[in-house]
Order: C-alpha cells, then sequence, then structure tokens
C-alpha cells in the first residue's frame, strides 16, 4: 500500500474478486444471484475500482511532481529497501510501510497539546518513527538529518516508486483463482449446519444501541 501526506491511498490496493455468496441457514449458492449474474457484478466493480485507483495514481504522480523540491529529513528503509520519506512542509510518502494510522493519532494528540507548525510536524514525526521502531525492531535502519543534507523527495522518488517498485498488478503476486465450479458446502459435505441466532443476545445489542425505541 501506499500512503501519503498521513493518508492512505488506493493506489498499490488490489480489488479481490469474491466467491459467490453462500446461504448461511442452506450451506448452498444463494440464489439472490445466478453464478453469471455474480461474475457480471463482480467484473463491473472491478471495473469501477481500477477507475477509482488510475484517479487516485494521477494524484500521487501529481502531488509527487508538486512536492518535488521538498527538502527530506528522514528516510525510512525496511531490510535495507527504501519505503518512506518525510520531509519540510509536511510531506511525507510511503510505499510499503504502513504509518498513516499513527499519523493521524499523533496529529490529534500534537492539535490537542497546542503545537502547531514546526513543532507539531517533529511531535507527528517523533511519535510515527516510534511506532515504526516498535513494529519492525531492527528491520528499519532511520536516516535522519537537517534540512538541506538529505537530498530533496526528487532524489529518492525512482528508489522509491521507479520500475518493478511501482505497486501496480503486474508488479504484485498473481491472486488467487476461484472455481467458478466448485461444489456448495452442502454439496461437498463441509457445511455445519444453519447459522444459529441467538435471539435474546441480538435483542439485548439492539436495546443497547437504540434503547426502547
Amino acid at each position: 500500500m501506499v500512503e501519503f501526506q498521513g493518508k492512505m491511498s488506493i493506489v498499490g490496493a488490489r480489488y479481490l474478486t469474491m466467491p459467490r455468496p453462500i446461504d448461511p441457514q442452506t450451506g448452498e449458492y444463494s440464489t439472490r444471484f445466478s453464478l453469471e449474474e455474480w461474475k457480471a457484478l463482480q467484473t463491473k466493480r472491478k471495473e469501477e475500482f481500477e477507475t477509482y485507483q488510475a484517479n487516485a495514481e494521477g494524484q500521487l504522480n501529481g502531488w509527487l511532481d508538486d512536492n518535488s523540491g521538498a527538502q527530506v529529513t528522514r528516510a525510512y528503509y525496511l531490510d535495507d529497501q527504501l519505503v518512506a520519506v518525510f520531509g519540510e512542509d509536511n510531506v511525507n510518502v510511503s510505499n510499503g510501510m504502513n504509518y498513516a494510522i499513527e499519523y493521524s493519532k499523533a496529529q490529534s494528540d500534537g492539535e490537542n497539546l497546542g503545537y502547531s507548525g514546526d513543532q507539531l510536524t517533529r511531535y507527528v514525526e517523533n511519535r510515527v518513527e516510534v511506532a515504526l521502531r516498535s513494529e519492525y525492531g531492527n528491520r528499519l535502519t532511520v536516516k535522519e538529518g537537517t534540512a538541506g543534507t538529505l537530498g530533496t523527495l526528487a532524489d529518492y522518488r525512482e528508489e522509491l516508486f521507479g520500475g518493478d517498485r511501482w505497486p501496480s498488478e503486474e508488479n504484485m503476486p498473481p491472486p488467487r483463482e476461484i472455481d467458478w465450479n466448485a461444489p456448495s458446502p452442502a454439496q461437498a459435505g463441509t457445511w455445519q449446519g444453519p447459522l444459529r441466532i441467538d435471539t435474546d443476545t441480538f435483542l439485548g445489542i439492539r436495546r443497547l444501541v437504540f434503547g426502547n425505541q
């Protein structure tokens, strides 16, 4: 996955074609869709996803162009491979390292502490680095320097996204093949009976959420 400006992107994500839905009460394939209807629906959703992803790729490339001159202050390497760079003016981007969730939490915490500007940026970056070191341990190497000593974002672009580092379908392992002719769980003898619905628990949750409505 790719993340930039502290947010997740669908660049590098893959649409997972879903197998036919199973009726939980019978173990047979759901009668809501025929096989051909379901396959057509999955094809349509995949095409829609690819359109969204193409737009996201355009946004990423535009962002990399617009911020090419940003001075890098931290470069992250996982197993000796560049996976993220952080820099001046709150510039940050990763390919193969997830930091957006911690980034968002740190941003909120820092603002609640009254930080802003460069002070907030440093606070967030330090929080992110602590979280990443905790997750990856010795696999993570961080190069750090003052602005102007590590180069610009443009200097890292090829290493981060060039060639087979670009997270396209062609550079990913092949997806799991779906056997559209596979028997249903009931036909295969693997179905373990209808889904048991605990009415008391369901009503208790409903009362908790909706009160006495």
